[in-house]
């Protein structure tokens, strides 16, 4: 039995070897135990971040999880209370992350967990945190909330928002998850939809062209993947509006027929639901004839008025006709070979009438009469002094003293009356001078003048009408001026003139009018009645007004004197579609201006003591044709088509004609026509006679371009661009211009250049092209009266509509057939030049080209102001020049002087004053010679004494003063005189 002692102490030596051999081991590494558990927990990063896609299972781990695999046996994914999709393995010393499945990121996008490293004795080291993200992938399409959408809006109306559309994403990121653009796929529809999806009209609806709208609309997530379709229907509701139906656009009528025509046999009034509480509805249309721009404002046929007139009447109304054609005073003037006469003035032409036809007359001794019809080409430049006389009587030699003159100044119509020596005391005023200030002479337009002169009595009549000025000038208007009564002259009579004033001290024609006038009559010893007046003002052509049994209780009919506008006002809808159906037209002119005339149809809808509602107005158009009788009481076919403006008849070989030439089409594109397209910018009018152009017939009377189909005006207009032009603005031509949704209608008598000025700088503006294919512009020209009438010149605007490439390779060849071929090419000055030929249809551009040409004055009186501007100019420039070289010269002699007298000492002191003085001084500049006559004017603005004008245009200072529209009081006692005309029969 071994003893207990020995039993204790083996132990203990056990214990002790062992405890030896283990501090043994740790020596030969680690200095102590706390050493050895720090290398442990280092095995891993604190935390560990990782990518994964949906479809994949492989998880990008930032940074790796890299460890000693002589250490490290495996890892361990520490699991709390959700279970961790993932695996992990070790793989050549890194710790690869797997996904057990695939993952969602619509169900979950981020994982979070720890993972510890496992030794190879079993023991873990300390835990690291893993951040999982799962990476989306675009897997799902947007989709629509509703299966289709349904809507009702009505017609007429644009809207802010018809419909809203809505579409979701299921995928979980903004990128593929947010629907970012919608769109429609339906095309050549009038609907436009935002991001947002809102669906509006992009131009008023009608429930006639279309009962609803099918949209295809489709979304786009922000990756642009696209939805399936949906369809959005939207259906127009019919919106009953009040307007005027049944009126045709066009109405013929047959020149010399002497029948009336209906002009509305079918209207009818759509008022829709409109009534009074209680009361009647108050209905009122009215029809108007327009005639301004046919002949002289309406056809007139004054031989037929004659004939309505007592014998008594017809007798006495024996007029002197001082403008008649084929007369050997009348010679020289040019004028109209048509049946109408119309003698057409430029300011320097006139007419002396023989003594034959009229004598020398006292007309301050005996009431006379002046008939006369004209149309003055109101310039807005001339100087308001200029005298323009219609007729004159004045001295016929030595002196210039004017007698008796009626002549447009300053837009007022004026009649000159001087007394004789003997028809009173030289030293008492008498009336001289009657100023009426009235709109017509002024508008360009043709008006009927007639002058009844019983002294002291003067009375005016426009148009037939006697002038009656307004209550507020009706002491200023007309102005009549006192004057002496002309100075005893022996041996000097008058010479009466027409379309100018006979200026005896210089024997030549002066003071010309410029513009159109018709005709000149005188009634000697005598005036006219109202009636005679009346007779040949009144236009031929008229409207008639329904019979009297047409109407019913509380409705009545009006009708102007001039009979083109009838005014009908009712509440029985039914019976004023009656009447208006009984109103007609009628020409009893016995040779009718071939043309169109204008009728406008406005009516208004209200209650009583209510404001009125005005129907959208109707406009129409009555055309006077040729007549189809074989023997037309018209002139001859030679005739008509020469009634032109020459000195002489065309023989039938020679008859004229209107040609325009210029391209047949257009091609724009959207950004061209966007910003304004030159519709018309290539054409060319010309006037000839067989194969040559005679300049003396290079002028019109009207120019039309017609739209089809008509603008809308929501997004197309017309506008006049004269930016390129000269400072002869537009508003310098004879020629009225208006613009519609139809066209541009130009009347006035004026050049062929003046016209194609307006044509060229007509631009057509499209806001919205992508609704429309083309546009047809068609172009007709006449002159004089529409007897003598081009053919139809058309031209097609067509719209390139963009195309869309689907990438950038099939692109190119597109670009490359696009680029035309002739290219432009930069000249010396920097402006693009373009090598094209005008009439070569088959290559077309868009660039809108302006020539840098100098154009030439409008008219004579235009050239002379121009002349006088340059000179002046010319002269100021020099004048500038001499002054300012002058000064440079005195500038260099005061310095060159300072110079010398600074070194007038002697030595070297003096030397060195003298380099002191010329570090102190300028140098004397030096003039390039280049530069010295390059001046820079266009900022210099150089007045004009009026009163040089005034003699450079008068050579004569004897012959008239230049009286002003104020006149001067003197001492109080002479207000309101003036001396009209110098008296030098004393000198």
């Amino acid at each position: 039995m071994v003893p207990i002692k020995g039993i204790y102490l083996a132990l203990l030596v056990l214990v002790a070897s062992s405890s030896f051999t283990t501090n043994q081991v740790k020596g030969d590494k680690y200095e102590d135990e706390d050493d050895y558990y720090d290398s442990r927990e280092r095995v891993l990063e604190t935390s560990y971040h990782g990518l994964i896609k949906e479809n994949e299972t492989f998880v990008e781990i930032t940074p790796l999880i890299k460890v000693d695999e002589t250490k490290i046996c495996g890892f361990h994914i520490i699991k709390k209370n959700k279970e961790i999709p993932f695996q992990i393995e070790l793989v050549n010393e890194l710790g690869i992350l797997k996904a057990k499945k695939s993952l969602n990121c619509e169900k979950r996008k981020n994982y979070k967990f720890d993972i510890t490293a496992v030794f190879c004795d079993g023991s873990h080291s300390k835990s690291a945190s893993v951040h999982i993200s799962v990476i989306d992938i675009n897997e799902y399409s947007p989709t629509f909330l509703q299966p289709s959408y349904v809507t009702e809006v009505d017609e007429g109306r644009l809207y802010q928002e018809i419909i809203r559309v809505e579409a979701t994403d299921k995928d979980c990121t903004p990128l593929f998850g947010d629907v970012c653009k919608y769109e429609i796929l339906t095309s050549d529809q009038p609907f436009t939809i935002d991001n947002e999806g809102s669906i509006r009209n992009t131009e008023p609806l009608s429930h006639k062209a279309s009962h609803n709208h099918i949209l295809s609309v489709v979304a786009y997530d922000c990756a642009m993947k696209q939805s399936a379709p949906v369809m959005v229907n939207i259906r127009v509701r019919r919106v009953c509006e009040a307007h005027v139906m049944g009126v045709a656009e066009r109405i013929d009528y047959s020149a010399n027929s002497m029948e009336s025509v209906s002009l509305f046999p079918k209207i009818h009034l759509e008022l829709c639901d409109m009534q009074c509480k209680g009361e009647d509805m108050v209905i009122q249309s009215s029809v108007s004839l327009k005639t301004k721009h046919i002949s002289f404002g309406c056809d007139r046929d004054a031989s037929q008025c004659l004939k309505k007139l007592s014998e008594e009447e017809q007798i006495e109304s024996g007029l002197t006709d001082l403008l008649q054609k084929n007369t050997d005073w009348t010679k020289d003037l040019v004028y109209d070979e048509g049946a109408e006469s119309i003698f057409h003035f430029d300011g320097s032409a006139g007419a002396i009438v023989p003594k034959t036809v009229v004598k020398s007359q006292d007309f301050a001794a005996h009431q006379f009469s002046i008939m006369t019809m004209f149309r003055h080409h109101s310039i807005a430049s001339n100087d308001k002094h200029t005298k323009e006389h219609i007729i004159c009587s004045a001295d016929d030699h030595k002196m210039n003293r004017h007698h008796m003159a009626l002549f447009v100044r300053n837009c007022r119509l004026i009649l000159l009356l001087r007394k004789n020596f003997n028809d009173g005391d030289l030293n008492i005023f008498s009336p001289a001078e009657w100023r009426w200030k009235v709109p017509q002479v002024c508008d360009n337009e043709w008006h009927h003048y007639t002058i009844n002169v019983d002294l002291p009595k003067v009375d005016l009549y426009i148009d037939g009408v006697k002038f009656e000025s307004n209550i507020e000038d009706r002491h200023s208007n007309p102005e009549v001026i006192d004057d002496w009564p002309l100075h005893a002259a022996h041996g000097i009579n008058t010479t009466l003139a027409i379309g100018a004033c006979f200026q005896g001290s210089e024997n030549r024609l002066k003071h010309g009018f410029s513009g159109d006038i018709s005709e000149i009559k005188l009634s000697m010893r005598k005036v006219l009645t109202p009636n005679q007046i009346r007779c040949g003002t009144d236009c031929a052509e008229k409207l008639l007004p329904p019979a009297d049994h047409f109407l019913e209780p509380e409705q009545q009919i009006q009708s102007n004197t001039q009979m083109n506008k009838i005014i009908i006002e009712g509440s029985n809808k039914s019976n004023i579609e009656q009447l208006l159906q009984q109103i007609q037209y009628i020409n009893s002119k016995d040779n009718p201006t071939i043309g169109r005339r204008n009728i406008q149809v406005m009516t208004t809808v209200s209650c009583p003591n209510k404001k009125a509602i005005r129907l959208p107005s109707i406009d129409t158009y009555i055309m006077v044709t040729a007549s189809n009788t074989s023997t037309p009481p018209v002139p001859s076919t030679a005739t008509l088509y020469s009634k032109i403006l020459v000195d002489k008849p065309l023989t039938v070989d020679q008859k004229p004609q209107i040609v325009i030439v210029g391209n047949s089409n257009h091609l724009v594109s959207y950004p061209d026509i966007k910003d304004g397209v030159k519709i018309l910018a290539q054409i060319n009018i010309s006037i000839y006679t067989g194969k040559e152009i005679r300049p003396a017939l290079q002028k019109l009377d009207s120019c039309n371009v017609n739209v089809f189909p008509s603008l809308n005006p929501d997004h197309e207009e017309i506008t006049i661009d004269d930016k390129d032009g000269t400072d002869e603005s537009l508003f310098k031509f004879d020629i009225k211009t208006k613009i519609s949704k139809d066209g541009v209608e130009m009347i006035g008598y004026d050049t062929i250049e003046n016209y194609q000025h307006i044509l060229k700088s007509l631009v057509y503006i499209n806001k919205k092209p992508a609704y429309y294919l083309n546009r047809v512009f068609k172009l007709t020209c006449s002159q004089v009266d529409d007897h003598f009438r081009s053919a139809e010149y058309t031209l097609t605007l067509t719209v390139l509509h963009p195309k869309q490439q689907p990438s950038s390779a099939s692109t190119a060849p597109s670009v490359l057939l696009a680029v035309p071929s002739v290219l432009p090419t930069t000249s010396s000055d920097g402006h693009a030049a373009v090598a094209a030929d005008s009439h070569d249809t088959n290559q077309y551009a868009h660039a809108m080209l302006h020539s840098h040409d100098i154009q030439e004055s409008q008219s004579r009186v235009h050239n002379l102001a121009h002349e006088k501007a340059q000179l002046a100019s010319s002269h100021s420039t020099m004048l500038i020049v001499v002054i300012c070289a002058s000064f440079v010269l005195l500038i260099c002699g005061v310095g060159i002087a300072r110079l010398r007298n600074n070194g007038g000492g002697g030595g070297s002191g003096s030397s060195s004053h003298s380099r002191n003085s010329l570090d102190k001084h300028m140098p004397c500049p030096k003039v390039a010679p280049e530069q010295q006559l390059d001046w820079d004017d266009s900022a210099l603005t150089i007045t004009i004494n009026p009163m040089q004008n005034d003699n450079l245009s008068d050579e004569s200072s004897e012959s008239e003063n230049s009286d002003s529209e104020d006149e001067e009081v003197i001492n109080g006692r002479y207000k309101n005189v003036s001396q009209l005309e110098w008296d030098n029969s004393t000198i």
